[in-house]
């Protein structure tokens, strides 16, 4: 009998709710595995280079041409950076066999960023700089000459990791026409697609 009540007091000690609840020395740290997908923002300061690759048509030439070049730019504040680029183009033939045309531009722009905090950053764009222009007329030999230019534009660079960056614009660009030009523009509209490497902050 006295088993029985025994028994029956340790049942009724141990029968609760047992206790689950884990101390906090023995729950496991996960925050070593969240590992977000997001690279970080730009930084503001940072100095990037790299190359690019596009195509570029004068408005009066028969066919675009090819360009390839490369590029340095600053982030200098979250909305604001500045942009140097160095291209080399085809050469382009005109309509009316007015000669063709093989230009080496460098171009200077400030870029205006949207205010957001994301991988994917637009941008607005706006220049000026310079062409080495060589002409070939049909009548006469070639012309090289330095001509003044300014360009529009827009862009979006694209974050793939905290130190590199896949851009795209598209800028249209006045030029001064070259001297014997006859009755052609040197104005033109280039698209090109190029990947950044970030150096230093």
């Amino acid at each position: 009998m006295i088993a029985v009540v025994l028994a029956l007091g340790l049942a009724v000690g141990g029968g609760g709710r047992p206790d689950t609840d884990l101390p906090r020395s023995l729950s496991v740290d996960e925050t070593p595995y969240l590992v977000s997908a997001v690279p970080a923002p730009v930084d503001e300061g940072s100095f990037w280079v790299g190359g690019h690759l596009g195509l570029a048509g004068a408005y009066d030439a028969d066919g675009p041409a090819f360009l390839i070049g490369g590029n340095a730019r600053i982030h200098i504040l979250p909305w604001l950076g500045v942009d140097g680029s160095l291209d080399f183009t085809t050469r382009q033939t005109f309509d009316h066999n007015t000669g063709d045309i093989f230009q080496v531009p460098f171009e200077f722009a400030a870029m205006f960023f949207l205010p957001i905090d994301e991988p994917v950053r637009p941008y607005g764009m706006a220049g000026l700089g310079w062409t080495i222009t060589k002409f070939s007329p049909p009548t006469h030999g070639s012309e090289t000459d330095l001509n003044l230019l300014f360009f529009l534009g827009f862009g979006v660079e694209f974050q793939l990791q905290d130190n590199i960056l896949l851009d795209a614009n598209l800028r249209f660009v006045f030029a001064q026409d070259p001297p014997h030009a006859g009755d052609f523009g040197a104005d033109w509209i280039q698209f090109s697609v190029g990947i950044m490497f970030k150096l230093s902050k």
